[in-house]
């Protein structure tokens, strides 16, 4: 198809992020770039994740991402959202930690008893309807809009400098369970959810030109991946593997890391006869350097 065959990237235009103070003033944030380079792991809320080691998202190093109530079954760094809040395990929404990333269009709906712009670590998208899917990852101020959180959260983190992606939880299946956590979903909801997964099992295949274009590298470590076609598959534990590419193994002996006492006042280390180190390692007063 002809809307799929270039990302038509552009150069020069950070996406719009909205934060909100404690008055409730708006403040634009910009990340673009903020995990340059990085490898991040994507993770939907299939019941099979069950079966995975999801501790292994959690350890230092690994940049995990959860969609939706997936967040429930691990803690990531990242999370993906486009519903009303009310939709969500609370613990996430309150939870600090987490950088949360959620649509304008919700920031006043109250929930847990305050506004949800005023929850700690909540960055605001604004949505754009009727962007050709050829142009998901063409640089704009504004995020693409394709009534789920999948292409939305694709589209997040290309901007955040994310060039290597796998998605995990992503079966896009809908047998007897639903989600890897209880649902009161109704006939009709089910059958809506299994069209909407079916048509994003589509959507990311007919994106595989774009992702080429953009430099975006898609693998998928879900269980029952519908999309060997066209993206590698591979573990979970060689997703973790991925993302850990370059990250120290272990850590460096403290010992040998310049020690605070290098910024104490100068007149409090020439009377112990300490040399005068300035911050970027270079003699105040032509002591000899014997630290």
């Amino acid at each position: 198809s002809s809307d799929v065959c270039s990302s038509d990237l552009a150069v020069g235009v950070d996406m719009i992020l909205v934060s909100f103070n404690s008055a409730g003033h708006q403040r634009v944030v910009n990340l673009d770039d903020s995990y340059q380079g990085c490898t991040c792991i994507l993770m939907g809320g299939a019941p099979t994740i069950k079966e995975q080691p999801l501790h292994l998202l959690e350890q230092r190093g690994v940049l995990a991402a959860a969609m939706n109530n997936a967040a429930r079954h691990f803690r990531p760094r990242l999370w993906m959202s486009a519903d009303a809040p009310g939709s969500f395990e609370p613990q996430i929404l309150l939870d600090p930690t987490i950088t949360k990333f959620a649509p304008l269009g919700h920031h006043q709906t109250v929930v847990n008893n305050r506004p949800y712009r005023s929850l700690p670590n909540v960055l605001f998208y604004i949505c754009e309807s009727d962007v050709p899917l050829g142009r998901l990852l063409s640089s704009r101020l504004m995020c693409p809009w394709y009534r789920n959180t999948l292409l939305a959260a694709i589209v997040l983190l290309y901007h955040l400098g994310i060039r290597r992606l796998i998605l995990g939880g992503s079966d896009f299946e809908f047998g007897g369970n639903v989600y890897a956590h209880a649902d009161g979903l109704a006939d009709h909801e089910r059958e809506l959810n299994r069209r909407l997964y079916e048509s994003q099992a589509i959507d990311l295949q007919r994106l595989k030109p774009v992702f080429t274009d953009a430099k975006l590298e898609l693998l998928d470590c879900s269980v029952k991946s519908k999309l060997g076609d066209s993206y590698p598959v591979i573990t979970m534990e060689r997703a973790v593997e991925l993302a850990l590419e370059g990250f120290p193994r272990e850590m460096v002996d403290p010992k040998t890391l310049p020690h605070g006492t290098r910024f104490a006042p100068s007149d409090m280390k020439r009377g112990l006869g300490i040399p005068d180190i300035s911050p970027d390692g270079q003699r105040q007063d032509g002591m000899e350097d014997t630290l």
